[in-house]
């Protein structure tokens, strides 16, 4: 098959077959789409992504830890759940894979229709959530204009969770506003994780301290900052002990950033896309001399429970002698 034929025939998978260019995207394959991505990035299974039909309308957090279960005499024991109200600031946002002419053909170089369809959704996927996470765990501001060179990591973009995370928190009581040190020598602040990972579950409120959903993220600098001092070469450790920090499972993303530190509950990362202003197109890209798939809709990032999040804000490394 040419090249033309291939990409005029171009089907995703989680798109119905009629719609030969693609175009708005209905609930369910907005649904689709979602699943696809997390299909793509393991990671975004810990993130809670949600459709919002109206993105004027507050949002209630979830139920707030408490006693709910009791008895009164002459009467019902009732607790009220009292949700607080936040509203989100969503922006309009295009995600796109494009590629020259030239780098299509080489790349579908003797590809059959369903092989050069499976290899453009891989790889359209891929890069679409790749931003996801890269954006909610750099994102900043929302610039008129996104910059990706003075920005390489969407700072730009939209704030993602720690953003959120320190603007819901101007007092510091969560996220630690004061710098700190990692040495493993002693001549800092801290020595190793867990001693940090301890003292950041201190400023959680009471009823989360011992929550099993909790879990702690760590950049990737500073998680091999400790393993090299603490884990020995040739030392075995227990599975369980490897994937924990401070009795607390971790995990670490390559686009978290280098020395990032914070603990918070499995799914209180959110992504919020406002229903029905899901957008997928795929064909020529005239000015750009070029063909990709594009994705357009109203995001926003935030946090389920805001007060169930705790980092430090600023953590620095110290240098080896």
């Amino acid at each position: 098959m040419s090249l033309s034929d291939l990409l005029r025939d171009v089907r995703l998978s989680f798109i119905p077959a009629p719609q030969p260019s693609f175009g708005n995207l209905d609930n369910a394959a907005s649904m689709a789409l979602t699943a696809a991505m997390l299909q793509a990035a393991p990671f975004l299974w810990m993130v809670s992504i949600q459709g919002v039909n109206d993105p004027h309308a507050q949002r209630f957090d979830p139920l707030k830890p408490a006693l709910r279960s009791g008895r009164k005499a002459q009467g019902r024991f009732l607790v009220r759940a009292e949700p607080s109200k936040r509203e989100h600031e969503y922006e309009e946002l295009d995600s796109s894979a494009i590629w020259t002419w030239q780098q299509l053909a080489q790349m579908l170089a003797g590809l059959d229709q369903r092989q050069a369809n499976n290899l453009l959704e891989e790889l359209a996927l891929a890069a679409f959530a790749d931003d996801l996470i890269r954006v909610g765990f750099h994102g900043q501001t929302a610039a008129v204009n996104t910059d990706p060179e003075a920005n390489p990591n969407g700072e730009d973009v939209m704030m993602g969770w720690p953003a959120l995370a320190k603007a819901a928190d101007p007092e510091g009581l969560r996220v630690l506003r004061n710098a700190v040190t990692f040495d493993p020598s002693g001549k800092g602040d801290f020595t190793d994780l867990d001693a940090m990972v301890y003292a950041l579950i201190e400023k959680l409120p009471p009823a989360y301290r011992q929550d099993p959903r909790l879990v702690v993220m760590v950049g990737g600098d500073l998680l091999r900052a400790h393993q090299k001092a603490h884990l020995k070469p040739g030392q075995v450790r227990d599975k369980t002990q490897r994937m924990k920090i401070a009795d607390v499972g971790f995990v670490s993303h390559q686009h978290m950033p280098s020395t990032y530190l914070a603990i918070t509950l499995v799914e209180n990362l959110q992504v919020l896309t406002v229903n029905h202003t899901h957008r997928l197109n795929a064909g020529d890209i005239d000015d750009l001399a070029s063909w990709g798939i594009r994705y357009n809709r109203a995001q926003s990032y935030a946090l389920g429970e805001p007060t169930a999040y705790a980092a430090f804000d600023a953590i620095t490394l110290a240098t080896e002698e």
